[in-house]
């Protein structure tokens, strides 16, 4: 019988198409005998509003979830584990053996058309069994979502969603952080490959020194609470994914049961998009904590979703620019 090759940069293809935190994209990838890493790239850290790098590994999370969903497609079974280093952060670990009983999980197709959808969604409910799809798309120890559709429920929502955005626009290091992460041009968006391309948010190109200009006097706390109203009375509906334990283990976790639920909402062609604020000011997450009784539990991703026009799609860096190290092609 013969032997079948395994493609790693292939694979690593995929996972470089996860969603991360203002797509800085944080991490690196190595080739390990029968194995893939994936390490935190800490030069890509958002000391700001992801002080203890939680989301970081809920990106992480997510990169590896795509890397088992391409593994599938050829025939390989992937293991997602963590390991610990005295002398490196920790990283992920990925073995791959051959599966002769595996089949192609379906949202493999999706990973190349999932997008992070920011605009305006239309004022349209999602069908029952549509929403039962997105509950049970995942199934990962430690983590659970709840989703809220109901007009109570946004009254619940809305004003914690609003006091995460006052309270991170009121803060100039935020601002700062978030504003070094902002493309303001198609030109800059693709020689960068990261970062929030302006356009993805239905803004248009501009000179970067406008846009610095535009984001620091021009966008506040107010004007940005009067646009998530209007993003909020829009929504079909809301996700929140909560960690059992709020530690590197469960941040990965949550971020596998994220990308699934990503992909199979684009599968069924509906559209998506953090609103994480509650989740990131830790004052307003236990106040979520309390208004949802989730006590013990530990709210980490708030995610809109509904139906939308598709927007541009962000910029991924190569597989060169995050491959560690190279190796020959192993058969199987």
């Amino acid at each position: 019988m013969m032997k079948k090759s395994i493609d790693y940069e292939k694979l690593i293809s995929y996972g470089v198409r996860a969603p991360s935190g203002h797509n800085t994209q944080p991490w690196l990838f190595s080739i390990e005998s029968d194995e893939i890493h994936i390490h935190p790239d800490l030069t890509r850290t958002l000391p700001v509003v992801d002080g203890d790098n939680h989301a970081l590994y809920i990106s992480l999370g997510c990169a590896a979830e795509n890397i088992i969903l391409a593994a599938s497609k050829v025939g390989l079974s992937g293991d997602v584990s963590i390991s610990e280093s005295h002398d490196e952060a920790t990283y992920l670990k990925i073995s791959l053996s051959p599966d002769v009983a595996i089949e192609k999980d379906e949202l493999f197709d999706f990973i190349n058309r999932r997008q992070s959808t920011r605009n305006e969604y239309l004022q349209k409910q999602v069908p029952t069994e549509d929403l039962d799809a997105l509950k049970e798309s995942f199934e990962l120890d430690g983590i659970s979502m709840l989703t809220f559709t109901e007009s109570k429920d946004f009254d619940t929502l809305q004003p914690l969603i609003i006091e995460g955005s006052n309270n991170q626009f009121k803060n100039n290091r935020f601002v700062e952080e978030l504003v070094n992460w902002f493309r303001f041009s198609k030109s800059e968006a693709e020689e960068r490959g990261d970062g929030l391309w302006t356009q993805c948010m239905g803004l248009p190109n501009m000179p970067s020194f406008i846009g610095n200009i535009v984001m620091k006097y021009f966008v506040s706390a107010n004007s940005e609470a009067k646009r998530w109203k209007k993003l909020i009375g829009a929504t079909a509906g809301f996700a929140l994914f909560i960690a059992e334990k709020h530690d590197i283990l469960h941040w990965v976790r949550l971020g596998r049961a994220f990308q699934r639920f990503g992909l199979t909402a684009t599968k069924l062609g509906i559209s998506h998009a953090h609103v994480n604020m509650p989740c990131e000011e830790p004052e307003v997450r236990q106040k979520l904590i309390s208004e949802l009784n989730l006590d013990p539990g530990f709210p980490l991703l708030l995610i809109r979703f509904g139906y939308s026009e598709k927007m541009p799609f962000s910029f991924r860096r190569s597989v060169n620019e995050v491959l560690i190290n190279r190796k020959q092609e192993t058969y199987v």
